[in-house]
């Protein structure tokens, strides 16, 4: 029997997702914002086209005047490196030109979609969350393992939750073997597919079948996105509302790029496909240890369309440590250069020339490694040898080097739109290099891997030999620094100018390696289950009686709760979780006490403590697991949503210039609250001003509505009438985020809020 879920009632969002008409377009002489928007593109593409030329100009004047002869091989190696990045940046630049930007059409109600979830021998549990957000989509659909490992315990899981359950007697050709098996035994005229742990939210269905629409559609694909955020693959600066991972650029920048040349693939997971296409071209590739982008191409060459729905509707774990990590990128890296044999883009009948281009810079990309290399060894190598890569290397060379260089990293920042980040990329690319370069080798000496499937769950330690490559380039730019040192003091060159650029240069390759050493052996895993970050309202109560909190993250086994009130350690305590329209009650004990955090600015700092559920059913496990995915983490990515362009600030501007006023400056703070009006309910305090207040709530709201809000702090509870100003929808559908007025504006000192407001120093305008 299917389990009960938090998202079994729709929400007025999901009702009526499937009726409602898409949003109309508006013209640029009706929408400013679109205009000021065009304009961006415009100058952007303007901007592309510049870099490129001074590219083209720097390298046209290296080859003319500054290649050494007297170490010809070394230099023709180095302007071999800077080459290979030229022609990735064009290529680059030709992905992103005009990305597209799509309103979903409304979904038919009459198709039948089958859920494919292929798995060989993941964890149980890491499979049922996926299978319950999959029984959970609001669009109907019939839900499979596909199990490789022919797990009797898998089976089981299947009867209980209501899923059907397919397994086969040999598991040959990996992935695309299991799913072409599958597609044997079903009959839905489309076929929806997630990996084992990827989490998608109920709208999924309801937000790309609608596409189908168009008979020459053959697929859906919307981004992959991680929500271990405390992977070493994230940088996260939680005070400036900034979020970097490598995946991201390609994701939400390149692949809507690439859908503008009906160039976007099919990749792997948190897709729809349609049956009728995959039959044409005999199902998935089996030849090949990358399955989706062949099996795109071969779509593509048929004439196919595919569609990129640029919207985070699943979620799915990164690699939890580095030999993972490193097993995918091969993979990936292996498969993708493969296809130079297989299914050269080039020369693959049906294609046009814009999916040629894009497929090749697809392959092309893995090569990146070797020109990584060369780049991180050269000054090194120069230091220790004299070979010169660059020569002269003088005054007159420096100054068109700073040109290109201010140009290039200026011009690659700007068009990027925050996706782009020189240093996030160079460390990616010196966690990557050495791996990269084994997959050519591998490549091009005909050496086949097998599929392997990256593992789930908790991180290893880092072994030595994983890092090897980057100690041995720490090594060895270290001995090239000092040996470079070493000649200068002694007086054994008269190079200073030129040495001492290759001591800096050798010093910041060392250093990128270091960073990432450093990285990828910290110790990120404190507990076994990824714990979602977000500020969910809790009571508790214990002894002393019952007080009001907020969690700092939370997951099915336990909690970190922050609240005015103290706790002793190993205490028992009873919890009652609001989870939006569902309570969950539960017993805890205090395992940990958080020291007080240096930042927190509060008149009085808040406890905060580590919770440890017990005694927790199954269906309530289910209840938070599906909260946290569909509720806490859409809230959680919506604080680090990327910005808008300046063209679409300047837009918003014009367009709400008679509207613009100077507001109130607020403080960011998570504080309980309950909202009453037709119904209570309780939620949590996003920030506070003196004349007002927003938080989260999980209805939606008309403007100038009139409610009573408590608010919780140090002195107990704070009631306050509020008007609602604005009730904006965090995507993909489930959470709002409400900006309210205070019917009484806060400025007197002594009220019980006003300490908690913001100061004109350490205030963040609204």
């Amino acid at each position: 029997m299917k389990n009960s879920s938090i998202l079994d009632r729709p929400s007025p969002t999901q009702e009526s997702e499937l009726e409602k008409p898409p949003l109309k377009q508006e013209s640029p002489s009706s929408s400013p914002s679109t205009f000021w928007a065009k304009v961006d593109l415009t100058t952007r593409q303007l901007v592309m086209v510049v870099v490129l030329g001074v590219y083209v100009f720097y390298l046209g004047y290296r080859i003319l005047y500054t290649l050494n002869p007297e170490a010809l091989g070394f230099s023709l190696i180095f302007l071999h490196a800077e080459t290979h990045a030229c022609l990735a940046l064009a290529l680059y630049f030709f992905q992103i030109w005009s990305p597209t930007t799509r309103v979903p059409p409304p979904a038919p109600r009459d198709l039948t979609v089958d859920t494919l979830i292929p798995t060989f021998n993941e964890d149980l549990e890491l499979l049922r969350k996926t299978a319950i957000s999959c029984l959970g989509m609001a669009y109907p659909a019939r839900v499979f393992f596909l199990d490789d490992g022919n797990r009797l315990e898998l089976a089981n899981l299947a009867q209980e939750l209501g899923c059907g359950y397919l397994n086969r007697e040999k598991p040959t050709q990996a992935k695309a073997g299991n799913l072409n098996h599958a597609l044997s035994l079903t009959n839905g005229d489309f076929v929806a597919i997630f990996d084992a742990d990827y989490v998608p939210h109920p709208t999924f269905l309801g937000r790309t079948l609608g596409y189908f629409q168009d008979s020459n559609v053959a697929f859906v694909q919307t981004p992959h996105n991680y929500y271990n955020v405390d992977s070493f693959q994230f940088w996260i600066n939680s005070k400036k509302r900034d979020k970097w991972n490598e995946q991201d650029a390609f994701y939400r920048f390149i692949m809507p790029g690439r859908d503008h040349w009906n160039a976007a693939f099919f990749a792997g997971t948190s897709a729809v496909i349609r049956r009728e296409a995959l039959e044409e071209i005999g199902g998935f590739a089996t030849d090949t240890i990358t399955e989706d982008v062949e099996t795109s191409i071969r779509l593509y060459s048929k004439g196919w369309q595919g569609v990129y729905h640029n919207e985070v509707l699943s979620n799915g774990l990164a690699a939890s440590d580095l030999a993972s990590y490193h097993q995918q990128k091969l993979r990936w890296a292996e498969g993708n250069i493969n296809l130079l044999w297989s299914e050269n883009p080039l020369f693959k009948k049906g294609l046009t020339g814009a999916q040629r281009i894009c497929f090749f810079a697809t392959i092309f990309g893995w090569f990146v490694g070797i020109a990584e290399t060369i780049y991180f060894s050269t000054p090194a190598i120069m230091l220790l040898t004299g070979w010169y890569p660059i020569d002269p290397f003088d005054w007159q060379f420096l100054l068109v080097y700073l040109v290109y260089l201010g140009v290039l990293v200026g011009g690659f920042t700007y068009v990027s739109r925050g996706h782009g980040r020189i240093g996030f990329n160079n460390l990616y690319n010196m966690t990557n290099f050495f791996v990269l370069v084994k997959a050519v080798l591998k490549s091009f000496f005909k050496i086949k891997s097998g599929f392997l499937v990256t593992p789930k769950g908790p991180g290893e330690n880092v072994q030595l030999r994983t890092i090897m490559p980057q100690l041995c380039l720490t090594g060895l730019c270290l001995a090239g620094m000092w040996w470079g040192v070493l000649n200068m003091f002694y007086g054994l060159t008269g190079d200073y100018f030129i040495y001492s650029i290759g001591i800096f240069w050798a010093g910041v390759n060392a250093g990128l390696a270091i960073s990432v050493i450093r990285k990828t052996t910290r110790a990120w895993y404190d507990r076994k289950k990824f714990r979602f970050i977000g500020a969910v309202p809790i009571q508790f109560t214990n002894a002393k009686g019952s007080n009001m909190g907020v969690s700092r993250d939370i997951n099915e086994s336990g909690v970190s709760l922050e609240t005015f009130e103290m706790l002793d350690m190993n205490e028992s305590i009873e919890l009652t979780i609001h989870l939006g329209p569902h309570m969950v009650r539960i017993q805890g004990s205090v395992v940990y006490e958080y020291a007080e955090e240096p930042e927190q600015t509060l008149p009085q700092s808040l406890c905060a403590y580590g919770i440890r559920f017990s005694e927790l059913s199954r269906v309530d496990q289910d209840i938070i697991q599906q909260f946290c995915f569909h509720l806490v983490l859409p809230e959680y990515l919506h604080h680090y949503a990327q910005r808008d362009t300046w063209g679409q600030r300047v837009g918003n501007w014009y367009a709400n210039r008679n509207r613009f006023k100077k507001r109130a400056y607020r403080r960011l703070v998570t504080l309980p609250c309950q909202v009453s009006g037709l119904f209570s309910f309780y939620s949590v305090v996003n920030d506070l001003s003196p004349t007002g207040v927003a938080f989260i709530s999980y209805q939606s709201f008309e403007v100038s509505q009139r409610l009573q809000i408590d608010i919780f702090t140090h002195q107990g509870k704070v009631p306050t009438e509020i008007e609602i100003r604005s009730c904006q929808n965090i995507p993909p559908g489930y959470a709002h985020l409400i900006g309210a007025k205070f019917v009484e504006p806060i400025h007197d000192k002594t009220h019980p809020l006003y300490p908690f407001m913001p100061s004109q120093g350490g205030a963040v305008s609204s």
